[in-house]
């Protein structure tokens, strides 16, 4: 087990990355919180955190949302869930976060080409591109809990202000993220024990998220296009790292 001050500064990296990019590097945050407790209780606190950050963070930039962006998106999301959720023992964790940290490399290079030579192209989603996204993205969260770098690239492609932007994250990722908590209290995962860790490292939360929302403010919508860039490359080479198969 790692220090004991890992967890609180893995909450308050949640609230931070929430607030500030929304471009799931919150997920790096994992292995911080279960180098201080066994894997299986560092998954069930980490939801909960989620929830309340997401939460903070709508509050933070409420109304800033895009809903016309993220409606397609969020009817995927929910049916991806759904999905997920029949396939959660058959589907390899492991090969999940793999497949999307080489997507998500492969869209962050697309984006820094589109920025280069196609400055001024600006997608326009289809009812059917936003649905399909959307099951992918739930089906990813519900099983590896990946989906950060999903969303992002699909936003982010869309030219959307840098408020907007993360707005739209924290109502996709709320609803998202408590669709998640009966399967898991009925797995066993958000226990009392849980939540009692949870109460712990609450505090650290909203000082995450309010040192978020001042990156964010203080970021030109140019530096915070190249910041979501640079975050979703770690993002996606910590997936690829962390998911490679490695020989015995």
């Amino acid at each position: 087990m790692g220090p004991s001050f890992l967890p609180y500064l893995g909450a308050f990296l949640v609230g931070l990355s929430k607030a500030g990019l929304a471009t799931g590097l919150g997920m790096l945050t994992t292995p911080l919180v279960a180098s201080a407790m066994p894997a299986r209780t560092a998954i069930g606190l980490i939801l909960p955190l989620l929830c309340v950050a997401d939460v903070l963070t709508m509050g933070f930039y409420w109304k800033q949302w895009n809903w016309r962006a993220i409606r397609d998106l969020q009817i995927g999301g929910v049916l991806g869930i759904g999905i997920g959720m029949l396939f959660v023992s058959k589907v390899s964790n492991n090969a999940l976060s793999l497949a999307i940290g080489i997507v998500g490399l492969i869209m962050a290079v697309l984006l820094v080409i589109r920025e280069r030579w196609y400055p001024d192209h600006v997608y326009k989603p289809s009812v059917v591109d936003g649905i399909l996204v959307g099951l992918a993205t739930g089906f990813s969260s519900a099983i590896a809990h990946a989906a950060g770098p999903i969303v992002a690239i699909f936003l982010l492609a869309q030219r959307m202000s840098k408020e907007a932007f993360v707005a739209s994250n924290a109502i996709f990722f709320t609803v998202n993220n408590l669709i998640k908590v009966p399967p898991y209290v009925a797995a066993g995962l958000i226990t009392t024990e849980t939540l009692r860790h949870d109460l712990r490292y609450l505090p650290m939360l909203p000082l995450g998220v309010a040192a978020g929302w001042a990156l964010n403010r203080l970021l030109p919508q140019r530096y915070f296009d190249v910041a979501v860039q640079v975050t979703l490359f770690v993002t996606s080479v910590h997936l690829i790292v962390t998911s490679w198969p490695t020989g015995h």
